[in-house]
Parts: structure tokens; C-alpha cells; sequence
């Protein structure tokens, strides 16, 4: 059965007379992606090989601005631009370039994130789970590899206040180390599917950590602080992937877009779980653009 190929009404994206620029209208108020959304659009229909141009319309914050900025890795056939003669990238460079200087995040003295509790919530009692033996569930990992839950993934500018927050507030639900030495957040969804929308939280988390790396390492995996190692693998574990993100019926999704990159490693991993004992009882690699 082939998905239904539907858009967030509170989108508007339509292609130009030539087919070769899609402009995307958006309101502050959508809880939806819009970058990620136009990727699904051009690729229903029949763009996503073929060099194409997006214009965003609308209020880009930070924390898109640095998708957008790293998203020409992953998708190297997209190009994007905002209606403000590219404002959006200016903004995110000026944020990368002052990394560690300007624009700061937490230090492990001053915000420890040991020991953060487990909710009765399924999904909270899953993430414990997985974060104690992750060894078990993603061979990418070794055992005893330290692990962080709920991670804080915020930017500030200058000094660590809410009022000097300038990206998103984040939280990861897990970070840590592989096999080879890549600083790694997961993103885990229990229950429903992991929809393009989480996709796109998930590459937040790992444009996050790809802008710290050292810092992150240093500050909570100094074992492997020395390593020369520059590229983020960005795990997704879920029950379910949407048709958008892996296709369904014969239909590819927009995985099939993805490029192996420089910068970040995409990697799907697909679990069963026992509802009723709050356990995974399986767990399989389904996409890693490192085997491409």
C-alpha cells in the first residue's frame, strides 16, 4: 500500500512556472519543518535528483537557520534560500564562527546531568533501558560506554540565561561515544512512528553536537576527548518510521535522498518492544549512510 502523499496545511508550497524553485510560505505558529517538508515535496514530485532551489518565506529562527546551513550535506541537491537575500545564512555562520566564544553551552561543574530520573511514562522506562545497555541493542557500541540521558542542547550568547538563549531549548534523550569514537546523540521514540518533523529534531540534535564536539568531549567523555575524530553519527530508534522518511509499498522515502557526508553520519534503528515489561525484545539497523 503506497502512502498518502498529504502536507501540513499550515505550509504553503508551490513550485515556480519552471519547476525549478519551490517557495514555501510558513506562519510562526506551525509546529511542522518547513525545510524538511519542502525536501518531501520536491521528492513526490519527481524533483529530489535533480538540482533544485527552495525559498523560505517566513520567520527563521536559529535553530532552523543551522539546519538549513548543514542540510546541503545530507541533501546536496537542495539548495536553499530565504526571501531576505539570504539572510538566514549570515546568521548561522556569524553563530558558527563564534562557537566556544560568543556563543557558549553548559559545562559539566556548573550543570551535571547525572542521574536524570525515569518516568512511569513507557517510552521514559525504554530510554533507561537502551541508555543501560545500549551494547546490547546497537552494536556500534561497547559495553560499559558512558551514556547521558535527557542532554541539554541549548546555545547562548555570552553568558547561560534563559534570556540569552538563542537557539531552541533542546534535550537529547541520549548521548554518547561509538566504536569509532564519533560523538553520537540518539533520538528514541516509542509508540506511533518517527515522523519527518522528529528527522528533523534529530539533525538539530546533531548539528548541536557537531558545534560542541570537543567541548561535549572534553566536558563529559574525556576519555575520548583526544580523538581527531570531526564526524556526529545521529541514531534514530523507534518502533516505526513514517513512509515520508523510509517508503512504503514499493515507494522509496526520502532516506533515499541522503548522502554519506563529511560531517554527519544518518543511522535508523528499528526495535520491538514489550509494552507490558517495559523491555526491547529486538532491535535491527534498517538505513546507515555509512553503508552506502
Amino acid at each position: 500500500m503506497a502512502y498518502k502523499k498529504a502536507y501540513p496545511s499550515t505550509l504553503s508550497l508551490s513550485l515556480d512556472p519552471k519547476g525549478d524553485t519551490l517557495n514555501v510560505q510558513f506562519s510562526e505558529k506551525t509546529k511542522y519543518c518547513p525545510d524538511l517538508w519542502s525536501i518531501k515535496y520536491l521528492f513526490d514530485k519527481g524533483r529530489g535528483n535533480a538540482l533544485a532551489k527552495v525559498c523560505i518565506n517566513g520567520a527563521i529562527l536559529p535553530t532552523m537557520a543551522l539546519r538549513m546551513y548543514y542540510l546541503k550535506y545530507l541533501f546536496p541537491d537542495v539548495e536553499f534560500h530565504d526571501a531576505k537575500d539570504d539572510k538566514y545564512f549570515t546568521e548561522a555562520d556569524e553563530i558558527i564562527r563564534n562557537v566556544e566564544t560568543k556563543y557558549i553551552t553548559y559545562k559539566s561543574n556548573d550543570h551535571p546531568v547525572e542521574d536524570r530520573g525515569t518516568k512511569e511514562k513507557l517510552e521514559s522506562q525504554i530510554e533507561k533501558e537502551l541508555a543501560n545497555n545500549l551494547s546490547k541493542y546497537i552494536s556500534d557500541f561497547s559495553t560499559g560506554t558512558p551514556v547521558k540521558r535527557q542532554f541539554p542542547a541549548n546555545v547562548f550568547e555570552n553568558t547561560i540565561s534563559k534570556e540569552s538563549r538563542v537557539t531552541d531549548k533542546l534535550w537529547i534523550d541520549m548521548v554518547s561515544v561509538n566504536n569509532s569514537q564519533e560523538l553520537s546523540p540518539i533520538e528514541l521514540k516509542v509508540g506511533g512512528n518517527i515522523p519527518l518533523d522528529i528527522f528533523a529534531q534529530g539533525l538539530d540534535y546533531g548539528i548541536y553536537c557537531h558545534l560542541f564536539r570537543q567541548h561535549i568531549m572534553e566536558q563529559w567523555f574525556p576519555e575520548h576527548a583526544g580523538t581527531k575524530q570531526d564526524k556526529v553519527t545521529i541514531y534514530y530508534v523507534g518502533e516505526n518510521f513514517h513512509p515520508a522518511l523510509i517508503g512504503r509499498g514499493g515507494e522509496k522515502g526520502i532516506n533515499s535522498l541522503i548522502r554519506k557526508n563529511k560531517l554527519f553520519n544518518i543511522v535508523f534503528v528499528k526495535i520491538s518492544v514489550d509494552k507490558k515489561g517495559h523491555r526491547i525484545t529486538s532491535s535491527n539497523a534498517i538505513f546507515d549512510t555509512r553503508k552506502q
